[in-house]
C-alpha cells in the first residue's frame, strides 16, 4: 500500500513539475489569448449594447490590434484609426462621385488600392498596416455605399464607430489586464545584445571554417537593428518619456551599426592577411586587437578609454618593429596592410566608446547622454521599386477580377469574393513571404468558416443571454487566438478568427442563414483563391528575379555612398542597406549557397561603401591637389563600376585605386580606406559577380 502511495505522489510531482514548466514556458501566450478572449466578448457587449450593425468588425478590431505589450496596442491603434479614417473619407468621395458609374468606380477604387497597397510595402511597421487600413476600408465601406448612396454617411459611421469601439476595447485590456510595458522589453533587448555582441567580437578563431557561424550572428544583428527601431517608434506611444527614450535607442542603434560595420572590416582585413601567409602581421595586430574586446568586457568603464588612449604609441611601436623585420626583404605590403589595420583599430575602439557610453545611459546606468554624441539620421527603410510595382499591380488585379466576377455572375456573395480578395492582397502585400502565410489563411478562413456553422447552429440557437453567447463563442475564439501565438500556425489562427467573426451569425438579433452561410464562406474563400494565385504569378518571394534585383539595389547603395552628401550619409547608408537585407532574410537560410553568396555580397557592399564614406570624410582635409584628383578618381571609378560592372571597369578602378595609394603615402587614414575598398573589389564573391553584363573575377 505505502509503493502504491508513494507511486502515486511520485506521479503527482512529475505532472506538477510538467505543469509549472509548461507555464513558464506559455505563461506570456496564456495571459495574451486571455486578453483577446476578453477584448473580444468586451467589444461584443458593448456593439450588442449600442446596438451596432456588425459587432463582428469590432471584434476583428481587437484581433488585428491587440498586441503582448501595450506600446504595441496603442502604437497600432493609432495607424489603425489613421488609416480607416482616411479610408473612410475616400469611400464617401468615390461613392459620391460614382454611385451612378460602377466602371468608373471600380477603376478609381483599384488606383486607390494600388496607391495604398505601394504606401505599405515602402513604409514599415504600422505606419505599413496604416496603408493597408486605408485601402481596404474602400471595399467594406465604399461597396456597400455606393450600392445604397442614399444610406452611405450612415454606413460609413457606423463602420467607423465599430473599428472605435474595437480600438478602446483593445487598449482598456491590454493596459489594464497585467500589463506588459514596452520600455520592459526595449531594455531586456538592448542589454542582451550588447552581451551578445562583446561575444561575438571576441573572435576565438578568424579561421575560414569559423564565417558561416559569424555570418549567421550577423543575419540575427541585422534582425535585431530593425526588430529594435519598429519597437522604438512605438515606445513613442506609451509614455510621457517614450521620445526621450525613442531618440536615445535611435542614437544606440546608429552606433551599433557602425560599429558592427567596422568590425566586419577588420574583420575581413585579418581573415586576408591570414590567406595570404602575414601572420607576422597578424599576431601583432591581434594583440591590440583584444585588449580593445578585454576592456569593452571589463566592469571598470574607463579602461577602454585609457586603451584607446595608449593605442598609438603601442602600434607606432609594432609598426617600427614589424618595419624592421620586413625591410630587407623590400616588401612594403606588410607595412601597408599593418597601416590600414591600425586606422581600424583605433576607428573601432572610438565606436566602441560611442556605444558603451550611450548604451549605459539607455540601460540607465549614466544619467546624461555624452555632449559629444551626435544625433544621427532617421533609420532610412530601403524598398525594391519593382516590388512597390508589383505589389500595386498585385493588389488591383485582384480587385479587378473579383469585381469583374462580381458583376458577371450576378451572386450575391460575389461582394465577399471582393472584400477578401482586396483584403488578403493588401494585408500580406509587405509580408516576407506572402505565399506561404495566404495558404495557411486560406485553410484557417474554411476552419473559421466550419466553426461559424458549429457556433451558430448548435451553440448560439441555445444561448438565452450574453453570458451563454459568450461560453458559446469563447471555445472557437481560445482556438484561432492560441494558433496566432505560434509562428508555425498564426496564418491559420488569423484566418479562423477573421472568417469565424464574419460568420458566425453574431448580432443583436439572432438569425441563422444556412445558405446565406455557405455562400458567404464560398465567396470570401474564392476571393482568398484569387489573391493567392496572384501571389504566385506576379513576382513571387523565391523567384530569382528577386536575387538580381537584390544584387543592383546593393549596388546602388555604394553608387549613393559616392556621391549623395555627406551630412547623414553614413547613417542612411547602414539602415538602408541592412534594410535591403532583412526581407530577403527572413525567407532564406545560409545552408543554400546561392543564399549565402547574397550575405556575402551585404558584407562586401557594407565594407565598400562604409571605405568610401570614410574616404570622401578625409578627402576635406586633404590639401595636396594630385592626392585630391586621385583620391576623386579613385571613387568616380567605384561609382562606375557599381553602376554596371564588367571586367574593364573593375580593372580600371583597380587602377584608380592603386594609383591614389601611391601618392597618399603621407596619409595614413586615406590610405587605409583606399587599401580596404581595393580589398573588397578583390574578394571571390562580392555583389559584383551577379552583374548582367558579365562575371567579375579576381585577377590581381
Amino acid at each position: 500500500m505505502s509503493e502504491i502511495a508513494s507511486n502515486r505522489e511520485s506521479w503527482l510531482d512529475h505532472l506538477k513539475h510538467a505543469a509549472v514548466s509548461w507555464l513558464e514556458g506559455h505563461g506570456q501566450d496564456l495571459l495574451y489569448v486571455s486578453k483577446i478572449l476578453l477584448a473580444t466578448l468586451l467589444a461584443l457587449g458593448l456593439s450588442l449594447l449600442f446596438d451596432l450593425s456588425k459587432p463582428g468588425t469590432a471584434m476583428i478590431t481587437v484581433v488585428i490590434v491587440l498586441q503582448p505589450r501595450s506600446g504595441l496596442v496603442l502604437a497600432k491603434g493609432f495607424y489603425r484609426f489613421i488609416g480607416t479614417s482616411v479610408g473612410v473619407i475616400m469611400s464617401i468621395i468615390l461613392a459620391a462621385s460614382f454611385s451612378q458609374q460602377p466602371v468608373l468606380f471600380l477603376a478609381a477604387g483599384a488606383c486607390w488600392l494600388a496607391f495604398c497597397t505601394a504606401g505599405s510595402t515602402i513604409f514599415r511597421n504600422f505606419q505599413s498596416y496604416a496603408f493597408v487600413l486605408a485601402g481596404y476600408t474602400l471595399v467594406i465601406v465604399g461597396l456597400p455605399a455606393a450600392l445604397q448612396p442614399d444610406q452611405a454617411f450612415d454606413i460609413a459611421m457606423t463602420r467607423l464607430s465599430e473599428v472605435m469601439l474595437g480600438l478602446l476595447c483593445a487598449g482598456v485590456v491590454s493596459d489594464v489586464l497585467f500589463p506588459k510595458r514596452l520600455s520592459d522589453v526595449l531594455l531586456l533587448t538592448v542589454r542582451k545584445r550588447f552581451a551578445d555582441f562583446k561575444t561575438f567580437i571576441a573572435l576565438d578563431d578568424v579561421v575560414p571554417s569559423s564565417r558561416p557561424a559569424r555570418e549567421r550572428m550577423v543575419l540575427r544583428f541585422i534582425g535585431e537593428v530593425i526588430s529594435l527601431e519598429a519597437l522604438r517608434t512605438s515606445s513613442v506611444f506609451e509614455s510621457a518619456t517614450g521620445h526621450l527614450q525613442s531618440l536615445q535607442l535611435r542614437q544606440l542603434n546608429n552606433a551599433f551599426m557602425t560599429a558592427s560595420t567596422t568590425f566586419h572590416s577588420l574583420d575581413q582585413l585579418f581573415g586576408r592577411l591570414q590567406a595570404g601567409g602575414k601572420l607576422s602581421t597578424l599576431d601583432a595586430l591581434l594583440m591590440e586587437y583584444k585588449a580593445i574586446v578585454r576592456a569593452l568586457s571589463s566592469q571598470d568603464r574607463t579602461q577602454l578609454a585609457q586603451v584607446r588612449l595608449a593605442l598609438p604609441q603601442r602600434l607606432a611601436a609594432l609598426r617600427r618593429g614589424l618595419a624592421t623585420a620586413n625591410g630587407s626583404a623590400g616588401d612594403s605590403s606588410h607595412v601597408l596592410d599593418f597601416d590600414s589595420a591600425a586606422e581600424l583599430l583605433a576607428r573601432f575602439a572610438d565606436e566602441l566608446q560611442v556605444y558603451a557610453r550611450i548604451h549605459a545611459v539607455v540601460i540607465q546606468t549614466e544619467m546624461h547622454m555624452p555632449d559629444d554624441v551626435q544625433l544621427p539620421a532617421h533609420y532610412v527603410a530601403r524598398t525594391d521599386p519593382t516590388l512597390v510595382l508589383t505589389s500595386a499591380l498585385r493588389a488591383a488585379i485582384g480587385f479587378g477580377i473579383s469585381s469583374l466576377f462580381w458583376i458577371e455572375s450576378g451572386w450575391v456573395s460575389g461582394a465577399d469574393a471582393v472584400v477578401m480578395a482586396t483584403v488578403v492582397s493588401a494585408l500580406f502585400a509587405a509580408a516576407p513571404s506572402p505565399i506561404k502565410i495566404v495558404r495557411q489563411f486560406m485553410i484557417g478562413g474554411a476552419l473559421g468558416g466550419f466553426f461559424g456553422f458549429l457556433s451558430a447552429y448548435y451553440l448560439q440557437s441555445q444561448a438565452e443571454n450574453f453570458a451563454m453567447l459568450c461560453i458559446a463563442l469563447a471555445p472557437f475564439i481560445l482556438i484561432g487566438a492560441w494558433l496566432t501565438t505560434t509562428r508555425k500556425y498564426s496564418g491559420i489562427g488569423t484566418g479562423i478568427l477573421l472568417f469565424f467573426f464574419s460568420y458566425a451569425s453574431i448580432g443583436s438579433n439572432y438569425q441563422f442563414d444556412m445558405p446565406a452561410l455557405l455562400n458567404g464562406m464560398a465567396g470570401g474563400l474564392i476571393g482568398v483563391a484569387v489573391a493567392s494565385v496572384l501571389y504566385q504569378v506576379i513576382d513571387p518571394s523565391d523567384s530569382r528575379w528577386i536575387k538580381r534585383r537584390l544584387a543592383r539595389a546593393l549596388r546602388r547603395q555604394v553608387e549613393e555612398a559616392c556621391s549623395r552628401p555627406l551630412p547623414g550619409l553614413l547613417g542612411r547608408f547602414e539602415s538602408g542597406t541592412r534594410d535591403l537585407l532583412s526581407r530577403f532574410a527572413i525567407t532564406h537560410s545560409l545552408d543554400n549557397p546561392d543564399d549565402r553568396d547574397i550575405m556575402t555580397w551585404l558584407l562586401s557592399v557594407l565594407e565598400t561603401g562604409r571605405a568610401v564614406i570614410q574616404l570622401r570624410q578625409e578627402m576635406l582635409a586633404v590639401t595636396d591637389r594630385q592626392a585630391h584628383d586621385r583620391i576623386e578618381q579613385s571613387i568616380r571609378g567605384i561609382a562606375y563600376l557599381f553602376a554596371r560592372p564588367s571586367q574593364a571597369r573593375l580593372r580600371a578602378a583597380l587602377d584608380a585605386v592603386l594609383a591614389a595609394i601611391a601618392v597618399c603615402g603621407a596619409l595614413p587614414a586615406v590610405l587605409a580606406n583606399l587599401h580596404l575598398m581595393r580589398g573588397a573589389m578583390l574578394e571571390r564573391v562580392t555583389v559584383l559577380t551577379p552583374a548582367e553584363t558579365s562575371t567579375i573575377t579576381s585577377e590581381t
